[in-house]
């Protein structure tokens, strides 16, 4: 693990590779670089793959986020230039791809290629009236979690969101304890991160000018509404392709990592995504 000192935050990272294209996984909500590690052996094989911790994350540390998505792309962008790891390949999981996408809008040099999986931008529902209801429901299930973080219920929040998030009964009980602890520990930045409105519906006007390639994944097993959210975002970005992961969840990193490597080997060796 290494440390970066970057103007507003001090951000830990792990950079494994053998000279392949630059490449950067940015972990979601709840979690922090660790969330990569079955997945960092088999990308490095082919590709120089950096993860890191998001301010507030792990061992980073830093300034409150203001505006966490402008803030957290803001932190990537310097990393990237500190380290000189650019143009690169942008992995991002849940609330990372609204990381990755305010990166690709505001400094494409630096961005390659996006794979994204599952974003959360469930406010992208709220137009349709098929979806509306169900988008309703989820932001108003996030605000229920969010206010029992704030009341100091971060464990119980935590539990009840992954309830309704993945709609599996039992999922918090089934998680290991260590997991378990670093849902609770990191909550509050999740809190942050709800209350900015960027999470949960950005802007879709920009994505049509993104001109890198772009891979959007969502899970055969994962609920219903995050196919719909990344199908939306899909069709709004010009040089997006869809792919289904029939096998896996929210988390393909985590309960299918030779899979998903697979998957996104293809598309970012196997295609030999140009810098543009």
């Amino acid at each position: 693990m290494a440390i970066e000192e970057l103007p507003k935050a001090r951000i830990a990272y792990e950079l494994r590779g053998r000279g392949g294209d630059p490449t950067v996984l940015i972990h979601g909500s709840w979690v922090d670089r660790r969330s990569w590690d079955l997945v960092v052996p088999g990308l490095a094989h082919s590709l120089d793959v950096l993860s890191y911790d998001r301010r507030g994350h792990g061992e980073s540390t830093g300034a409150a986020r203001i505006r966490p998505v402008e803030d957290d792309a803001s932190d990537l962008a310097s990393l990237l230039e500190a380290r000189n790891h650019f143009p690169a390949h942008l992995v991002a999981h849940s609330y990372g791809a609204a990381v990755a996408l305010r990166l690709a809008q505001e400094r494409p040099e630096l961005v390659r290629s996006l794979a994204l999986h599952e974003p959360p931008f469930v406010g992208l529902l709220l137009d349709d009236p098929a979806t509306r209801s169900e988008a309703e429901f989820l932001i108003a299930e996030a605000r229920r979690a969010q206010a029992l973080v704030r009341s100091g219920n971060s464990e119980r929040a935590v539990h009840e969101a992954l309830e309704v998030f993945t709609l599996e009964p039992g999922a918090w009980g089934r998680l290991p304890s260590a997991v378990r602890s670093g849902f609770v520990r990191h909550a509050e930045r999740w809190v942050e991160e709800l209350d900015d409105p960027a999470m949960l519906l950005p802007d879709p006007g920009p994505f049509r000018e993104l001109l890198v390639p772009a891979l959007l994944t969502y899970g055969g097993q994962s609920p219903g509404f995050l196919r719909r959210v990344t199908e939306r975002l899909a069709s709004a970005i010009p040089n997006a392709r869809l792919q289904e992961i029939p096998e896996s969840g929210h988390v393909p990193h985590l309960t299918g990592p030779d899979r998903y490597v697979g998957v996104l080997l293809t598309f970012l060796v196997e295609r030999d995504v140009p810098v543009t």
